[in-house]
């Protein structure tokens, strides 16, 4: 529902498939086609068979956009960087000073709806005097020894 002031947005995909459907009704009935406010002259033809590819396309283009996971097919990675366990720093073991690296980074991707940890880097951030939690326990260590990621690159 829109309220006073606000604008409605309409998406590319939306105005894709209406645009495309509305080609493609054209195509089909070759126009002489009155819907209330909607007025589709009589068309030729070969206009017709226009119509038809080109709305084929929008609708196409509207599905492609709405979802491009479905034509990719490389693999979706996401990189975070220095990430957090609620207000600290992530700890790079998964139990105090057990599972370290790819166990508590594959566990953290996981909870950002990604399958795996492909790449991390860890580094002491106890020394800088930055408290970091465990992800497993929520345990936070505030340690010289703490060790956190730099960063963590997440595959789908």
């Amino acid at each position: 529902m829109i309220h006073a002031g606000e604008e409605a947005i309409v998406s590319l995909d939306t105005m894709s498939f209406i645009l495309g459907g509305i080609l493609v009704a054209a195509g089909l009935f070759g126009g002489g086609l009155e819907i209330k406010e909607l007025k589709l002259p009589q068309i030729g033809i070969a206009a017709r068979y226009l119509s038809v590819g080109v709305g084929v396309c929008f609708v196409v283009l509207a599905i492609y956009v709405k979802s491009p996971q479905l034509f990719s097919e490389k693999e979706s990675k996401v990189t975070f960087q220095e990430p957090m366990q609620g207000d600290l720093r992530l700890d790079a073991c998964l139990e105090w000073g057990k599972k370290c690296g790819e166990p508590a980074a594959t566990a953290w991707c996981k909870t950002h709806g990604m399958s795996r940890a492909s790449d991390y880097r860890q580094e002491n951030v106890g020394n800088q005097n930055v408290r970091t939690r465990l992800i497993s326990t929520s345990q936070v260590c505030s340690e010289a020894f703490c060790a956190s990621f730099a960063y963590i690159v997440c595959e789908k």
